[in-house]
């Protein structure tokens, strides 16, 4: 048995008292549970007993362990004694064991009266030799102690399935939560994302053209040669535009909330390598794609574009007066890119810590096409490299030797 925690409940006490006054009621009324006490001597004490046995009623929630064996003892000696009062307190000793026991006590006692009531009719059968004496003896046992544990038998189960259900509404409710907060952090994850595909553009777009807007403007400023000027300034001027056409077109992509066509593409390279040659760098370009690579996909195009570009701009910022090699090229399965310095030997002009962008970008270009960029010294100057597949397959392992 065990003990459910909780004060005395006002219907306890009602109960209790109802117990002792249908005792007292009965005996008044000189109804007794035998024709003669079994045990004469505790007739006198019914009272006491029956007192006894009423009020460890009160403790049947929160002291079931105490309330059972004493309400059985009162019941048996109120029976002994003759009081019809003892089957009462038999009948709530069974019911409390039952409902407020552990689960364990419960079935088995639920088990036992089975056991006694069967045990009842046959001893009484036997005794009295009289097979109606034996159903009337069961019929009051099932009546006194089976009826009592069914019914708090179903009724504890009725409460434990209350509280089953409470806890699956609750833990329905938590996955309901759970779901809720996944929901938001996947939100977060797609605008953390969102956030940072818009930083690629912009810095793709806008970053690579500004660059080589200063790189070729401070080359127009330090040269006192007019056919320069007007050549780097001519460089400039396609830069802006080209710059402001792009602008443009990601602002109506936000607008429209429908992806652009990738800026760039192998064509334009030309006019990128004449812009940095105008700027003053010493730049060595080898296209060994065939057909120049404009049969490529325009993804492919726009991919190389912004990979030289961007490694170019980063040689002018870092490297100044570097020889800068830069080369296109057809390998198994796929394209390779370089490009490369030697270190430079001027100090560099101005501010040249860039977004930090650069490379990341560099490198998830090469990687939505299923292909690598890598970028590191090399001798005494960098190395941008890049391979991009051509046969759909993303496989490097060949290429990155």
């Amino acid at each position: 048995m065990h003990s459910t925690p909780g004060t005395i409940r006002r219907e306890d006490v009602v109960l209790a008292l109802a117990y002792a006054g249908l005792t007292w009621l009965l005996h008044s009324l000189g109804i007794t549970a035998t024709g003669a006490p079994a045990v004469p001597s505790l007739e006198p004490w019914w009272p006491a007993l029956a007192l006894a046995g009423s009020a460890v009623v009160v403790l049947r929630r929160s002291t079931t362990r105490v309330m059972v064996p004493v309400s059985l003892l009162a019941a048996v000696a109120l029976l002994l004694a003759g009081a019809a009062g003892g089957f009462f307190l038999l009948f709530e000793a069974v019911f409390s064991l039952v409902l407020f026991g552990t689960a364990k006590a419960a079935k088995t006692a639920e088990v036992a009266v089975l056991v006694l009531c069967a045990a009842g009719g046959a001893a009484a059968w036997l005794a009295g030799g009289s097979f109606a004496d034996g159903v009337v003896a069961l019929l009051a046992g099932a009546m006194v102690l089976l009826l009592p544990a069914e019914w708090a038998g179903n009724v504890r189960k009725a409460r434990e399935l209350a509280v089953s259900e409470g806890a699956r509404a609750a833990a329905i409710r938590g996955a309901a939560r759970d779901q809720a907060r996944l929901a938001a952090r996947e939100h977060e994850l797609e605008l953390a994302g969102a956030r940072q595909e818009m930083a690629r553009e912009l810095h793709d777009v806008l970053s690579s053209r500004l660059s080589a807007i200063a790189l070729q403007s401070a080359a127009a400023l330090n040269t006192a040669d007019p056919a320069l000027d007007r050549e780097v300034l001519a460089h400039v001027r396609r830069e802006s535009v080209a710059g402001l056409r792009d602008l443009n077109a990601m602002i109506r992509m936000l607008n429209a909330g429908e992806p652009r066509a990738l800026a760039g593409d192998v064509g334009d390279l030309d006019a990128v390598i004449a812009g940095h040659r105008a700027a003053g760098m010493d730049l060595e370009w080898n296209n060994a794609l065939p057909g120049g690579g404009e049969d490529l996909p325009g993804g492919t195009q726009a991919a190389i574009h912004r990979l030289i570009a961007e490694s170019l701009v980063n040689a002018g910022r870092h490297a100044a007066g570097a020889s800068v090699r830069a080369s296109l090229e057809e390998v198994p399965s796929g394209i390779r890119l370089r490009v490369a310095d030697d270190g430079g030997t001027e100090e560099p002009q101005g501010n040249t810590a860039g977004t930090g962008t650069g490379l990341p970008s560099m490198r998830a270009r090469a990687e939505q096409l299923g292909g690598y960029a890598i970028a590191g010294p090399e001798g005494h100057g960098w190395r941008v490299e890049a391979f991009l597949p051509t046969n759909g397959t993303g496989t490097v392992e060949n290429e990155a030797s």
